[in-house]
């Protein structure tokens, strides 16, 4: 029973993520797409001409701003129509959107369904976390909650092997079939969150929940305890993200957590991988790099899931800042001699292998773990709220990094794009040592009383 428990679990956080999956393809997407787009050529380009420096950063940063919007959506509706209600609803824009991109003749139409993807992907990082914390147990959230990222990888993966290869319509057809996936199993698989059923007075419904995610005999003693955490927690208000000192700690550490995620670059990387590599004037095809980078990312994130509950969050935070810096500071290196002219054909594979680092050491502990956590350090009537918060930050931060790359690039070169991103680095190290708390194997109740001394 314990082995079926145990299926169920990972089978449900799978299947969840698999908007995970649908917003890793959403945000890396522009990657392949605007080379088309920027193409003379009609029957590559669907827009009819080549669009122009704002356009392109405009298409490819819109996702993040709007998922600013979708975060603090979802955060208001998720408490008030539960976890599963809210991720079905804010998918449907993710297919209706595909299908529109598919036969889009204008920037302008653009502009619109991407704003909407991004609403989606808000709402899918502000409320996935939280869920898959809420259905897991102590020993397996860090492993479920890193699936998280395994999903987002396979995403990008999907872009960087099929995107560059099939035309803007059929690539949007193809973004379709997750979607359509998702529905199929998570509609009438998959169960709401107990602690949602208990926080509306359910207690039935949060029991028949139970009995799928727990063996038999740990159904009534985590009963027990989910009504005790969420009748305390009824005793205390949404104000409580800022009166106590848990929840300031929390916030803190999470806002900050993913505010490094992002000015570590690794949006702007994602959202320009084809750029970047075309702009290293190396011999290898930017495609075949794209694609190699997009399966390290996996292979990285398998490892980051297998390892989360044994080494601990923070230790592997800390190895994916010292992974960071050295990568970024690598690539900085290569684009200074190319810069100058000097001969860097015996380093032609510096930037590839830089970028490999990046992001093996990236997915490691920032691509994974500020979620995690985020999913870990608040009481149950403020998770929705201090999720939306911290992705709020996190989101507002990867539109501005995003949407400035070509500027800074224009500005300062990549030499001096990537100097920012690795001194980004090196300041969060510092962070994770001194603020970042360790939270594995930890209760819920045990991180509070940490984040409260």
């Amino acid at each position: 029973m314990l082995e079926k428990t145990k299926i169920f679990l990972h089978s449900a956080a799978f299947c969840v993520n698999i908007l995970t999956f649908t917003t890793g393809i959403a945000m890396s997407w522009s990657s392949p797409s605007l080379p088309k787009l920027s193409s003379t050529d009609p029957d590559i380009n669907p827009l009819g001409e080549p669009i122009t420096t704002s356009q392109e950063s405009w298409i490819a940063s819109l996702p993040s701003i709007a998922s600013v919007f979708g975060t603090i959506i979802a955060g208001l509706v998720a408490d008030r129509i539960g976890r599963k209600k809210t991720l079905l609803f804010f998918s449907i824009s993710f297919l209706v959107c595909y299908i529109v991109i598919a036969f889009a003749k204008s920037v302008t139409t653009l502009y619109i369904t991407r704003f909407l993807i991004g609403i989606s992907c808000g709402s899918t990082l502000a409320v996935l976390p939280s869920y898959v914390a809420e259905i897991s147990e102590d020993s397996n959230r860090g492993v479920l909650g890193c699936i998280m990222g395994i999903m987002g990888s396979s995403g990008y993966l999907f872009v960087y092997a099929i995107g560059p290869f099939v035309s803007i319509r059929t690539f949007a057809f193809l973004q379709v079939v997750p979607i359509l996936i998702f529905y199929l199993i998570f509609v009438p698989f998959i169960p709401e969150s107990p602690y949602h059923f208990l926080a509306n007075d359910l207690r039935k419904e949060a029991e028949d929940c139970l009995r799928k995610i727990r063996k038999p005999g740990e159904v009534e003693r985590e009963l027990a305890y989910l009504i005790d955490v969420v009748k305390e927690n009824k005793s205390k208000n949404w104000r409580d993200i800022y009166s106590t000192k848990a929840a300031r700690k929390g916030l803190i550490i999470t806002c900050g957590l993913l505010a490094f995620q992002q000015l570590l670059g690794f949006m702007a990387v994602l959202s320009y991988m084809q750029t970047i590599f075309e702009a290293t004037g190396t011999s290898i095809p930017s495609n075949t790099a794209s694609i190699i980078i997009g399966v390290v990312q996996i292979i990285s994130n398998v490892l980051a899931t297998i390892l989360v509950d044994k080494l601990g969050r923070k230790k592997l935070l800390l190895t994916s800042n010292i992974g960071c810096t050295l990568s970024l500071t690598c690539i900085g290196t290569f684009f200074f001699f190319n810069q100058n002219e000097y001969d860097t054909d015996t380093i032609f594979w510096l930037p590839l292998l830089s970028l490999v680092i990046f992001f093996v050491s990236f997915n490691f502990g920032y691509g994974t773990l500020p979620l995690t956590i985020c999913g870990e350090l608040f009481q149950n009537n403020i998770k929705s709220l201090a999720a939306s918060l911290s992705t709020f930050v996190c989101l507002s931060l990867s539109f501005l990094v995003t949407l400035c790359f070509p500027y800074l690039e224009n500005a300062l070169n990549m030499t001096g794009v990537f100097a920012i991103f690795a001194v980004a680095s090196v300041f969060s190290i510092s962070f994770v040592v001194f603020v970042v708390p360790e939270t594995k194997g930890k209760s819920f109740k045990e991180i509070l009383d940490i984040l409260g001394d």
